[in-house]
């Protein structure tokens, strides 16, 4: 089953809400409903997508980032920059990353089944780096949209 897919599932929720617990947060209703709402996406999408999805009022967009902040610190959700600095979220696996091939005409991100984290944050240390993370999204334009163009 992959995640994204099982967010509904009452063992994935516990899992989210035990995370939460330990954080020192706790499940609330908006919560499970931006759950829910990112859950009923197959695709990464903004907190916009999101807010509307969960049925809340455009005054709790505010409510939606804080709430995604609080999924991305219990690490079981990424949030993907766009070239334009607007941002796409997604559920993951907990403690999961992915890259993306990102279309720069329709935004359609894709995962990437590669990551070279490991060969980068080793070439760091050798030169003394520490506390290196990385971040690698990769943008160009999809084949619709390359049709589409013609």
């Amino acid at each position: 089953m992959h995640w994204i897919d099982a967010v509904l599932n009452p063992s994935i929720l516990t899992r989210i809400t035990e995370a939460l617990k330990k954080s020192g947060a706790r499940m609330t209703k908006k919560r499970a409903q931006i759950l829910t709402a990112i859950g009923s996406f197959s695709r990464p999408v903004s907190a916009e997508e999101i807010r509307q999805q969960a049925g809340l009022p455009t005054s709790d967009l505010v409510t939606v980032y804080r709430n995604l902040e609080a999924f991305e610190a219990i690490q079981v959700l990424q949030r993907i920059p766009m070239e334009s600095g607007a941002q796409l979220f997604e559920l993951t696996e907990p403690g999961a990353h992915y890259h993306h091939l990102i279309c720069r005409v329709c935004h359609q991100a894709e995962r990437l089944d590669i990551c070279v984290g490991a060969e980068v944050e080793d070439q760091a240390s050798t030169r003394g780096y520490t506390g290196v993370t990385h971040l690698l999204e990769v943008y160009g334009v999809c084949g619709a949209c390359a049709r589409a163009a013609c």
